[in-house]
């Protein structure tokens, strides 16, 4: 009794493993992720900017 109920067991397992795998929501798990855009360099007038 107790083989049939491990063999029962094991086949639903094995049957219900490939509707559970393809019914996870992957875009969950990973983020989109968005990057800021870059500053702009400051606008300097003649040598004002450059450090000697």
């Amino acid at each position: 009794m107790k083989q049939i109920v491990t063999a029962i067991a094991l086949s639903l397992s094995l049957a219900a493993s490939p509707v559970l795998a393809f019914g996870i929501d992957v875009n969950s798990l990973t983020p989109v992720l968005t990057y800021p855009d870059p500053a702009p360099a400051p606008v300097t007038q003649g040598n004002s900017g450059i450090n000697k």
